[in-house]
Order: C-alpha cells, then structure tokens, then sequence
C-alpha cells in the first residue's frame, strides 16, 4: 500500500515537472531559433521516470524515518 501511494505521489509531482522541463527545454532556445520538441521530450520522460522511481523510495525513507523517531522519542 505505502509502495502505491509513494507512486501515485511520484507521478502526480512528475507529471507537473516534467511538463515544466518539456517547456523549458523545447522552448528556451535563442530567438529566431526552431524550438526542440524531441529534446524536450527527452528530459521531460527522463525527469518523469525518476520522480516515479525516487518517489516511491523517498516516501518509504520518510515512513521508516518516523516509525524510528516515534520509537526512540517513546523509550526517552
């Protein structure tokens, strides 16, 4: 279940950062110069993969985090 909600919280934060890479990346070029989709593209699925990995691992840190810090705090 926690594995689950980390992956739904990875994709909801990914989906919106990425966009913002896409938009940046594809549209941040010189003036007068063609924006690059396929590049933005890129960093855009690369920024979205890794918040889905790294969300889900990060919740779990966070849930084993203050598991212990109820723990230790209880037995002071």
């Amino acid at each position: 279940m926690v594995l689950w909600a980390g992956s739904v919280v990875g994709v909801l934060l990914g989906l919106a950062h990425s966009a913002y890479v896409y938009r940046v990346v594809a549209y941040g070029v010189p003036a007068g110069a063609e924006p690059n989709h396929a590049h933005g593209l890129y960093f855009a699925l690369w920024t979205f993969g890794l918040w889905l990995l790294f969300g889900s691992y990060v919740l779990i840190l966070w849930l084993i985090g203050v598991l212990l810090y109820t723990i230790f705090k209880a037995f002071r």
